[in-house]
């Protein structure tokens, strides 16, 4: 017995990286992954006979781990067949979920399984929660993203160090938490909204995909989209915020739609705002505006909380810049802005966000972004709140008196950097443009979120984290909101 509880204790449990396996490549992680079975490592001593674990009746042997094909479940679901195989001598099947279902199942993550749906939907933000328990004949093991499942490793590892006997047969709950108190550390947390907040928006400059080849961002820190943009998704899904605002998150970026694809299959409680059930039934609204594109900037809000699109409206304007002699005519730059009005509990409000060109030119595309949202105001009814988010390539310590900041500000917009009851950075010039790898908060902050005088900022931050530093080159921002 005492030689089983040092296997178990030494196991890189469920998601430590596990030398008895090769990576799986990126392009196979949506699809079964039986093909090639793994060789187990041969131990020095015998494994005792009378170990052995069960549940629901039957030998865990009789066992088939299913996962959603995520990079993070698939290599839970991995190396977790490699701990059952140390534990007691067996090598289990791993299958995606789009595999015909079989009676005896260990679920791995978010699988379409009916029992992975009944432990996942009793939790309101999944990717901050984690469970492992037994329903019916399966074996849930319920944790979502990197952060998450790392948190369900430790205590995992630390739950099978105390089994005092063996065999061990697996009923009922086993293991539950949450990491709200892991995920944001950095000066006042956000982790948790704001007593009275009525909304929560999130902006970010994701940056364009990388290894594309008409791309020059350099990978950098990551190798591949899929991997970049399942982080991207888990730090979001760890705030859980009603809107999602972005830049440079392209539908299909030059024929690529990886990234994109990587974050939304993630994102399953949210709409991109033009491809919502109202944009199959409701005209869009506003000039210029371009059914079913989703160019540079994108609003993306919660199904599930009663938030409702009126008009919707996505326009673009162009610029030619950087001539040379290889390139006389220059590139052309499109700037996008998505303008949306929305009811919510009975309160309606405008929300653009909107990817400005170059400081230069920051004055004219506020003013274009403004001339959106008149649009939108021009609808019948008393005007209503409005929200502005986006990287606006300006600064607040802009030296031109004509800057697009200040053009915001005198028009009446409050930044909510600034003017936010809590200033959780405690840092009102927290920059939010920096070198990818790297942790710089002290470049300028060009993006925002600002809002009219109806609304109050109860508290906002720029996120900067481990994943913010290596995936994007803008950190993303969010705030909390009240409507007065």
């Amino acid at each position: 017995m005492k030689r089983l509880l040092l296997i178990l204790a030494a196991l890189p449990i469920l998601l430590l990286s596990c030398t008895a396996e090769e990576p799986l490549p990126p392009e196979t992680t949506a699809a079964e992954t039986t093909a090639a079975e793994t060789t187990v490592e041969e131990t020095s001593e015998a494994i005792p006979e009378e170990l052995s674990i069960s549940l629901a009746g039957a030998d865990i042997s009789e066992y088939i781990i299913i996962h959603n094909g995520s990079k993070a479940a698939s290599e839970a679901a991995r190396e977790l067949r490699a701990m059952i195989s140390k534990a007691v001598g067996c090598t289990l099947q791993v299958k995606a979920h789009t595999a015909k279902e079989t009676e005896r199942e260990i679920l791995v993550g978010k699988t379409n399984r009916a029992e992975s749906a009944e432990v996942r939907t009793s939790f309101p933000r999944p990717n901050v929660y984690y469970d492992v328990r037994v329903v019916g004949e399966k074996l849930v093991i319920m944790g979502e993203g990197k952060a998450t499942l790392e948190k369900l490793t430790e205590e995992l590892t630390s739950y099978f160090s105390t089994l005092k006997k063996a065999p061990t047969a697996l009923e009922g709950s086993i293991i539950s938490g949450d990491i709200l108190a892991e995920i944001d550390k950095n000066n006042i947390s956000m982790a948790e909204r704001a007593e009275g907040t009525d909304l929560r928006v999130f902006h970010w400059n994701m940056a364009a995909p990388y290894l594309d080849p008409n791309v020059t961002t350099p990978p950098v820190v990551y190798t591949d989209n899929v991997t970049r943009g399942e982080d991207i998704a888990d730090m979001i899904l760890q705030y859980m915020p009603d809107i999602i605002t972005t830049n440079e998150f392209y539908a299909s970026h030059n024929g690529n739609t990886v990234f994109f694809d990587a974050v939304m299959n993630e994102l399953s409680e949210y709409y991109v705002c033009l491809d919502s059930p109202y944009d199959k039934d409701k005209p869009e609204a506003g000039a210029d505006a371009i059914k079913g594109k989703t160019i540079n900037s994108n609003i993306i809000y919660r199904k599930d909380i009663g938030l409702e699109v009126v008009s919707s409206a996505w326009r673009y304007s162009t610029q030619k810049t950087n001539k040379s002699a290889s390139n006389p005519m220059g590139f052309i730059y499109y700037h996008g802005s998505h303008t949306a009005v929305f009811s919510y509990k009975g309160q309606k409000f405008i929300l653009s966000t909107a990817h400005y060109a170059d400081s230069r030119s920051s004055n004219q595309w506020a003013r274009e972004q403004l001339a959106a949202v008149e649009d939108a105001q021009a609808a019948p009814g008393t005007p209503v709140p409005v929200i502005l988010t986006g990287d606006m390539y300006t600064s607040f310590n802009s030296s031109s008196s004509d800057s697009g900041y200040n053009y915001l500000a005198a028009k009446g917009y409050l930044d909510a950097q600034r003017k936010a009851l809590v200033n959780a950075n405690k840092n009102t010039s927290y920059g939010t443009f920096h070198k990818i790898g790297e942790r710089q908060t002290n470049r300028i902050s060009e993006d925002f979120v600002w809002y009219t005088e109806e609304i109050q900022a109860l508290c906002f931050k720029v996120l900067a984290n481990k994943i913010s530093d290596d995936a994007s080159d803008h950190y993303p921002v969010m705030a909390d909101l009240k409507f007065k």
